[in-house]
């Protein structure tokens, strides 16, 4: 932070695995204090055992506005990095879908930022973001994205393409089922496009934003290589030294799979999230690499925790 007196960045959904790079990121300046939004404040500062002193915890969830005035209170930026539990498999019987967590959980934050005078609003979407989707879960990433603009707050907005990390799911789970499975099952052709970017990059650049860089800007962020899905578990496997056949599993096979498991109690699986399994997720870096000095780590070398594994 470039300001000489302390500052709170509040950080909502800071437990989850985007937000605790994040919160370990701001928290190595000396001058911040940053401030977990968490539903379980007990259970997400054991996730930062032997982290800095400067990272506080306070209960608040952005789908329940009532506290979020007081959580944010004295803050000056706030992060909205909050996911639902089993994310991106939407569970509407408990509340949670992109409707209520990504739109609504940004309205609320929003308006508890204007009221407790947070001078900055950084969100973390999606590539794919775009309120004209047919797709729920693009549209309604895209409708809060609007609201941002359109709140007189200063804003900084990320779309991020695949983001990895040792605790993430995705790649993690391809290096699992390399582990265990006689194949790697591929959906769609394998052919989308996606530029995996490691999770302590975007943290730099939220960061940066927290600090001011990006002043009302959106900014596309992925790693420096764009690649298929294919090629990504093709390096997953030469970096693990597991080999197997890689079979694909059709669009139409998958949205079969996706109705059928929406009938069954829980929520497995469902056609939507097929639309994120299927989606190009490659970027433009133009805009980001001429407002954040950053150097993007290329996935040979961002995965390299997965050797030996």
């Amino acid at each position: 932070m470039t300001q000489t007196a302390r500052q709170i960045i509040a950080v909502a959904g800071g437990s989850g695995f985007i937000g605790r790079a994040i919160v370990r990121r701001i928290a190595q300046a000396p001058d911040a204090t940053v401030r977990v939004l968490t539903r379980d404040p007990q259970r997400a500062r054991a996730r930062f055992a032997g982290d800095a002193a400067n990272i506080e915890f306070v209960a608040a969830d952005v789908t329940q506005s009532a506290r979020l005035g007081e959580a944010l209170a004295g803050a000056a930026a706030i992060v909205n990095a909050a996911q639902f539990d089993g994310y991106p498999i939407e569970n509407p019987a408990k509340g949670l879908t992109f409707q209520r967590v990504d739109y609504g959980g940004t309205v609320a934050l929003l308006a508890a930022a204007r009221a407790a005078g947070v001078e900055r609003f950084i969100y973390i979407s999606g590539a794919a973001a775009d309120e004209r989707s047919s797709t729920g879960a693009f549209r309604w990433k895209g409708r809060a994205e609007r609201k941002i603009r359109e709140s007189g707050i200063e804003f900084t907005i990320f779309r991020p393409s695949l983001v990895y990390g040792p605790e993430d799911r995705v790649v993690n789970m391809i290096a699992k089922a390399l582990k265990f499975a006689p194949a790697m099952i591929v959906p769609g052709d394998g052919k989308q496009r996606l530029q995996p970017l490691l999770v302590d990059d975007l943290a730099a650049c939220v960061a940066l934003a927290a600090d001011g860089r990006g002043r009302n800007g959106i900014y596309e962020i992925g790693g420096p290589e764009t690649m298929t899905f294919d090629a990504l578990v093709r390096l997953t496997m030469e970096i693990t030294g597991r080999r197997r056949p890689i079979i694909h599993i059709r669009e139409a096979a998958l949205r079969m799979a996706g109705r059928i498991a929406e009938m069954a109690p829980g929520a497995l699986f469902s056609r939507e999230a097929v639309d994120f399994l299927i989606a190009d997720n490659a970027c433009d870096l133009s805009l980001l690499r001429a407002e954040f000095p950053i150097t993007l780590t290329p996935p040979r070398e961002g995965l390299k925790y997965l050797a030996g594994g």
